[in-house]
């Protein structure tokens, strides 16, 4: 008995939207801990010798702006022929290789290889002098790509609760977008200036975004940063008590200005810093850029800062920075 042909064709379009249905290969999701990197060895001597010393004291330098002392990444280290499955699935690896067959060092550098986010930097060279220089040559190269995962780690966690009225206030206000997750309110608000914060029984979060006409680029200056925002401090981010303000410590951790073509705009000036209260016992670090919006033409701030007494504040400052790097134009 032959089969209908209307038959024939219902079950090969069956097979075809099933086969359209299988899900893919998914590839895993990265871990670790925030902000840090597992270092891959060959042998203890590459570890704890000039290589090793070199990736330390690059990798573990303090990050700048920090009231004490707390490296930009923290390091981990395993040996090669350790490398299971499990410690593939780190989020950001990093592969030490002397091969005497090599006649030159050779850097490799991979996203989401084995899971994702996930970066994996490689450095294979014939001796360790040699593998010395290349690392010399690309590390600040190195951590701008690490510090990209980072925050791609950070904005796939805040997304969901992304609260889409403060978004649209900050649209309103600056015609540009970022990225703000719930727990976060307006504080204050005025043309072209906005205090949103967040607060916890510990711990306080705040973003502090504000703009002016572009004149020129003495206005990207370090000496016109901070005399801009002491005068918006001054004026509208009251400290706890009567005629207490914020304002920037100029003493204890002076602000530190970097140029930057690696943020959301092709030029920016980053700072970093420690803000305090004049008229009480209040301080902590903060980070912000100033760009011109492409959208507006303005010359826009928008800061991230923290309070958190007594604490490591590494990472909290990492989640704002993440969140700063959402900005984006239409």
């Amino acid at each position: 008995m032959k089969t209908p042909r209307y038959q024939v064709f219902t079950i090969i379009f069956l097979l075809f939207l099933l086969s359209c249905n299988e899900p893919e290969q998914r590839i895993a999701r990265s871990v670790g801990a925030t902000g840090e990197i597992l270092v891959v060895s060959q042998n203890d001597l590459q570890w704890d010798g000039q290589i090793g010393d070199s990736v330390r004291a690059f990798f573990g330098q303090d990050q700048y702006g920090l009231p004490q002392s707390e490296p930009i990444f923290k390091l981990s280290e395993i040996k090669i022929d350790k490398l299971s499955e499990m410690f593939k699935k780190h989020r950001n690896l990093f592969v030490i290789e002397i091969n005497p067959k090599l006649s030159e060092a050779q850097v490799e550098t991979r996203s989401d290889l084995w899971a994702k986010p996930q970066r994996v930097v490689k450095i294979s060279a014939p001796n360790a002098e040699s593998w010395a220089e290349a690392f010399a040559k690309n590390k600040e190269g190195f951590l701008l790509l690490y510090n990209q995962t980072e925050r791609e780690r950070l904005l796939n966690i805040f997304r969901p609760t992304a609260k889409a009225d403060l978004m649209e206030e900050v649209y309103k206000t600056f015609q540009m977008k970022m990225l703000i997750p719930e727990g976060f309110y307006v504080a204050k608000q005025l043309p072209g200036f906005m205090w949103l914060r967040k607060e916890t029984n510990d711990m306080s979060q705040g973003f502090i975004l504000y703009q002016r006409p572009y004149r020129d680029t003495a206005d990207f200056s370090l000496n016109k940063f901070v005399k801009v925002r002491d005068s918006l401090l001054f004026q509208y981010v009251p400290g706890p008590s009567d005629g207490s303000f914020m304002t920037t410590d100029k003493e204890f951790v002076k602000p530190k200005l970097v140029k930057t073509t690696h943020f959301v705009t092709d030029y920016a000036t980053e700072v970093r810093g420690m803000w305090n209260v004049t008229g009480d016992f209040m301080a902590g670090p903060y980070l912000s850029y100033t760009f011109v919006n492409p959208a507006s033409q303005q010359l826009v701030t928008a800061e991230g800062y923290i309070y958190y007494p007594n604490k490591d504040k590494r990472d909290q400052l990492r989640q704002l920075e993440a969140l700063l790097h959402s900005i984006a134009f239409n």
